[in-house]
Order: C-alpha cells, then sequence, then structure tokens
C-alpha cells in the first residue's frame, strides 16, 4: 500500500500554494474554490483544503510538514533563500536526531521542516 495524499487545512489556499510552489517546487494540477492539489515530483499529493475564517486548525504540538534535500548544501541554500525572501525562520540550520534541519512558518502559521540525513 502507497501513501497517497495529505490533506492540510488552511485560511489562505492561494498564499500557501505560492509559499509552496515558489520555495518547494510543488505543482498545483487541479485547484477550484476550496482546494487545491499540488503534487511533488515523487508523485506525492498534498491537498489544501479551505478552512472557514472562524475555524481556528487545531494542530497538536509539533506538528509540521516537512521535506528531505539529497544533500546539506541545499539545506543551506534553501534556509538562506527564505530568509532573505523574509520568511520566518523558527530554527536555524542544526544539526537534530543525525540530520541538519531548519524550520520555517508558511502563510496560516503552518510549520515547515527542512532536512538532510546522511544515510
Amino acid at each position: 500500500m502507497k501513501f497517497n495524499h495529505l490533506d492540510l487545512p488552511v485560511h489562505d489556499i492561494g498564499a500557501m500554494k505560492t509559499f509552496l510552489e515558489q520555495h518547494f517546487a510543488l505543482r498545483c494540477i487541479q485547484e477550484r474554490e476550496g482546494f487545491a492539489l499540488l503534487r511533488d515530483d515523487g508523485g506525492f499529493a498534498l491537498v489544501l483544503s479551505a478552512l472557514r475564517s472562524d475555524e481556528n486548525p487545531d494542530f497538536p504540538c509539533g506538528f509540521h510538514i516537512g521535506f528531505n534535500l539529497p544533500l546539506a548544501s541545499e539545506v543551506e541554500a534553501l534556509h538562506a533563500s527564505l530568509h532573505d525572501s523574509g520568511v520566518a525562520i523558527l530554527r536555524a540550520p542544526g544539526m537534530l536526531g543525525g540530520a541538519l534541519t531548519f524550520q520555517c512558518l508558511a502563510p496560516g502559521g503552518v510549520v515547515v521542516e527542512v532536512g538532510h540525513r546522511e544515510v
């Protein structure tokens, strides 16, 4: 069985979609009111679904979406690019659990972690 997709409820689908397209190479393959479907090169699908303005996502402590990069230098380069773009960096690049990682804040307060782990 293959993991197919994740549905992430957000207040501003357009802002989150643009953020993921610009910085994380996801491609929007379908969009309609209240919904956007993004894919990566590996076939993973991330669904962005609309929250009502009076709804607040109740993500548990530690919730985040994560991306792995093949090289540590790519982690450093993406960190620099996000920082230069004004994206809030929550944790600077450093070793965590045997991987070089950092965390940033996507639109709507979604935590994004980027990492590289030597195999």
